[in-house]
């Protein structure tokens, strides 16, 4: 997602003179490039620490079925 900040300002910036479009679209091209990029790594990131809550909660459960199943044993 880019924020709409960055859209509505290369809006402006494509209706400026051409020698002003020259100077600032390379400069917005690669704001938006990072502002793209920003928002993969963190849907990543979000996606990851989904996958790790997840995970913990299953070893969790696991820890206390172990738990339980030993206590059961020593009966």
């Amino acid at each position: 997602q880019i924020p709409t900040e960055l859209v509505a300002l290369k809006g402006r910036i494509a209706g400026q003179p051409e020698k002003v479009r020259a100077e600032l679209e390379p400069l917005i091209d690669e704001v938006l490039e990072h502002a793209m990029f920003r928002s993969r790594v963190m849907l990543i990131a979000r996606d990851a620490l989904q996958r790790l809550r997840v995970d913990m909660a299953a070893l969790r459960f696991d820890l206390e079925a172990t738990k339980r199943e030993h206590g059961h044993r020593a009966c």
